[in-house]
C-alpha cells in the first residue's frame, strides 16, 4: 500500500480534514466487538471478576483507556501480536459492514476537492485498515489509529487514539491542529472537534451533543439538525 502521508513535517490546516471512524463512517464499534470476540472460553471467565470495574472505567472519558486496556490484556493472554493481527484481519474481513453513506459521500467530496483526509480512530490499526480497504479508501486517506505493544500480561496499547490522545497521535503523524474540518459522532472527540474550524457532529447521542457543544460552542454543526458546511 502507498500511504498518503505528508512529505513535510506538518500539513497546512486549510488542507486537513479529520474523520472519526466507528459510528461516523461505519456503524458500530469494531474495537469493542473484536475484544468481545477474543474473550471466549477461559479468557471470558477470567474477565468476569473485573468486568464491573472495566465497564465503570470505560463509561468515563478520563478513564476509558484504562478500561479498554484491562479487557484487552485479558483477551490477548497467550496470543502474541502476530496472532492478534491475523485474528484482527480475519475478523474485519468477515464483519458485516454497515456503511454510513451520507458521511462517506462527504468524505468523497473532500477528496475530490483536493483536501487531505485523515481517519483518526481509537480502533486498533489492523482492524481499521482492513475496513478502509473494503470501503475502497485504504490508498486514498491517511489512517491514524491505536497501536499495540507486547506486555508481561497479554498485550498493551503502545499508543491510544481517543480523546486528547487522538490530537497527540495526529500531531505525532504530522497532522497537528488546527484542522479545516472534523467529523465525529462521539463526545470523546470533543477535543478534536474544538480544534477544527468546521466542527461537525453526526449520529450523536444526547450526551455527545451536550459535551461537544460545551467544548465547541456556537461553531458546532449538528448535521442531524442542520446541513454541514
Amino acid at each position: 500500500m502507498t500511504d498518503p502521508r505528508p512529505e513535510t513535517d506538518a500539513c497546512p490546516a486549510a488542507d486537513v480534514v479529520v474523520y472519526d471512524f466507528d459510528g461516523t463512517l461505519v456503524e458500530g464499534d469494531i474495537g469493542a466487538a473484536f475484544v468481545h470476540h477474543l474473550l471466549q472460553g477461559w479468557r471470558r471467565w477470567l474477565a468476569l471478576p473485573v468486568a464491573p470495574l472495566g465497564l465503570l472505567l470505560m463509561a468515563a472519558g478520563p478513564t476509558r483507556r484504562a478500561g479498554v486496556a484491562l479487557f484487552f490484556r485479558i483477551a490477548s493472554l497467550g496470543r502474541p501480536i502476530a496472532v492478534i493481527e491475523t485474528l484482527a484481519t480475519t475478523f474485519s474481513e468477515a464483519r458485516v459492514l454497515r456503511r454510513r453513506e451520507r458521511e462517506l459521500t462527504w468524505l468523497a467530496a473532500d477528496l475530490a476537492a483536493g483536501r487531505r483526509v485523515v481517519i483518526a480512530t481509537g480502533a486498533f490499526e489492523m482492524l481499521a485498515r482492513v475496513v478502509l480497504r473494503r470501503l475502497g479508501l485504504e490508498d486514498r486517506v491517511v489512517l491514524v489509529a491505536s497501536r499495540l505493544r507486547p506486555g508481561r500480561i497479554g498485550l498493551g496499547v503502545a499508543r491510544h487514539c481517543n480523546g486528547e490522545a487522538k490530537l497527540r497521535a495526529l500531531t505525532e503523524d504530522g497532522f497537528p491542529p488546527p484542522y479545516a474540518k472534523a467529523v465525529s459522532d462521539s463526545w470523546a472527540d470533543a477535543p478534536l472537534l474544538a480544534a477544527a474550524r468546521d466542527a461537525v457532529l453526526v449520529n450523536a447521542s444526547a450526551k455527545s451533543r451536550r459535551v461537544v457543544r460545551r467544548a465547541v460552542g456556537d461553531r458546532l454543526v449538528d448535521a442531524d439538525a442542520t446541513p454541514p458546511p
